[in-house]
């Protein structure tokens, strides 16, 4: 019997159900008329393992891949039916990050495409545990080419199954708040993500057209978008990389449904000056998240893009998807009686406990700030190698995020910042988040971000680094008083340093680490 995916638990079951359901509908394409269908992506995932597994690659091992995103991408995140664990790398990190990373996988097969070829050679020779290597372009001394190892390979279904707690990949954090970690998230976590998204939230329809232009080694790229868009039967475009422009004129041209942005994302095309000018008639719904959007950004948009629906997700690798603020919750934010709930993250999806804890693990009153914990069935099982690391954030069966947040009368959910994000100055606590959305409120601003960094009369001292929009002109005096006008002294940051442009991370976070490792100096 297959189960339709709505109750699959593994990705194996996912791809049964399409090959049944809908083999020759289109499942991923590209700008570039790259395209591949439900049967052909099983049957090459087939393929795939079947060369692999002649190679030495068992279930269990892990296989990392390095790439914009393409096709082939979900074809390797395929291999995981097997009990393959996928690996996927961050494409912006330095040589000496991925080292780290693929040595603390112990990944035994690596996946490039061919841009990328130079920086992995560049390691080669202290990669002892990696086999093969494998690109994806043409084959050349040392590497295998793709195309070759999957048309080549045995057709046969592998006889290799995953099951449901077994893990699907290794998720590597971001490194905003210190080293990276290996998450391991299960079939049945990454699938229960997938069904909170793609029925609670978006409410897809194998109809939808959807366009996936976050990272795919991000679960924000996996299980925020383009799983349920995959999970769901839906044709997904795929787009390497962001660019406004392109972003607009593909979503014009595909006519595309739906789309998942992080709040940097849709500032960005806010301010591209035709942005009025592309049809986007067929926009059904707009998902943000990543991090938190400044309620006046999010207004804007909402007037900008008027004929669509927002909707955002919270979550974090560690915890999947925790919260979401529905589209009727941004319609009743329309009513100044409730237009603060679009600063909230909404409430929690079906099968979620939350609590808000403080420092002695007692659950807050409502209205005060601690530390959000969750359980569900979505969370991780633990981090790679890493026990000490597991027993701090996953204890007794709740995720201790690491976010500071707090809960309304209503019910509504509010993060207020990163617990490590948190400036401590003469003895107060301020959140950046705070003083950011004020300084969002100014037409001028671009980008902001707000962080503490040492000093010996405050112990930390409140600074921001602030992005102009092009043809503007502001002076740091002059955006500290009006800050003055709205919040207390001690919140107003000291320093205002004037930047072209913020440090990111792949998933498109401000990198506030990097802006106090930076002006600490």
């Amino acid at each position: 019997m297959i189960r339709p995916w709505e109750y699959a638990l593994t990705m194996g079951e996912v791809f049964n159900a399409h090959l049944t359901q809908r083999p020759d509908k289109t499942a991923l394409t590209t700008t570039d008329g790259h395209s591949v269908t439900f049967a052909q992506l099983e049957e090459r995932t087939n393929c795939l393992f079947n060369a692999l597994s002649a190679q030495g690659i068992q279930p269990a091992d892990r296989v990392a891949i390095l790439s914009y995103n393409r096709p082939e991408y979900m074809e390797v995140f395929g291999l995981s039916k097997t009990g393959v664990i996928v690996v996927p790398l961050n494409w912006r990190l330095a040589a000496p990050e991925l080292l780290r990373l693929l040595q603390h996988s112990g990944s035994r097969a690596l996946i490039v495409e061919e841009n990328f070829v130079p920086i992995v050679e560049s390691l080669r020779n202290q990669l002892d545990k990696i086999d093969t290597y494998i690109v994806i372009g043409k084959a050349r001394n040392g590497w295998i080419a793709y195309e070759d190892l999957v048309t080549k390979a045995d057709r046969k279904t592998p006889e290799a199954q995953a099951k449901p707690d077994d893990v699907l990949c290794l998720v590597y954090t971001s490194g905003t708040t210190g080293a990276p970690k290996g998450v391991k998230i299960t079939h049945r976590g990454a699938l229960e993500n997938c069904r909170s998204e793609a029925q609670e939230m978006l409410s897809l329809t194998e109809d939808d057209y959807a366009l996936a232009v976050l990272p795919l080694f991000h679960v924000g790229g996996m299980w925020y978008h383009l799983f349920p868009s995959f999970a769901t039967g839906c044709t997904s475009l795929l787009m390497p990389q962001f660019d406004p422009e392109k972003l607009l004129q593909a979503m014009q041209d595909w006519k595309i449904t739906n789309v998942h942005l992080v709040p940097t994302m849709v500032g960005a095309l806010l301010n591209h000056p035709r942005v009025d000018q592309f049809d986007l008639t067929h926009l059904r719904i707009i998902l943000y998240a990543a991090s938190s959007m400044p309620a006046e950004v999010l207004r804007r948009a909402m007037r900008t893009f008027h004929k669509c629906s927002f909707a955002q997700a919270y979550g974090s690798t560690e915890a999947g998807t925790v919260t979401g603020l529905y589209p009727e919750d941004h319609i009743l934010a329309q009513s100044p009686d409730y237009e603060h709930i679009l600063s909230s993250c909404g409430k929690p999806f079906k099968n979620r406990q939350i609590r808000i804890l403080n420092a002695n693990d007692q659950e807050v009153a409502t209205g005060e700030i601690g530390e959000l914990t969750v359980r569900s069935p979505g969370i991780m099982t633990g981090y790679w190698n890493d026990d000490a690391a597991t027993r701090t954030t996953f204890q007794n069966g709740w995720v201790y995020t690491g976010d500071l947040a707090r809960r309304d009368e209503q019910g509504y959910y509010y993060i207020v910042d990163r617990k490590n994000d948190m400036i401590v100055t003469g003895g107060e606590n301020v959140y950046p988040t705070e003083v950011e959305a004020y300084l969002y409120a100014d037409s001028r601003i671009l980008e902001a971000a707000v962080f503490g960094i040492a000093d010996p009369k405050w112990v930390e001292k409140v600074v921001a680094a602030v992005v102009l929009k092009s043809g503007e002109a502001a002076t740091e005096n002059e955006l500290i008083q009006q800050l003055r006008n709205h919040l207390a002294a001690y919140k107003c940051p000291k320093e205002i340093y004037f930047v072209s442009v913020l440090p990111k991370s792949g998933a498109g976070k401000v990198m506030r680490k990097s802006l106090r490792n930076q002006y600490s100096q």
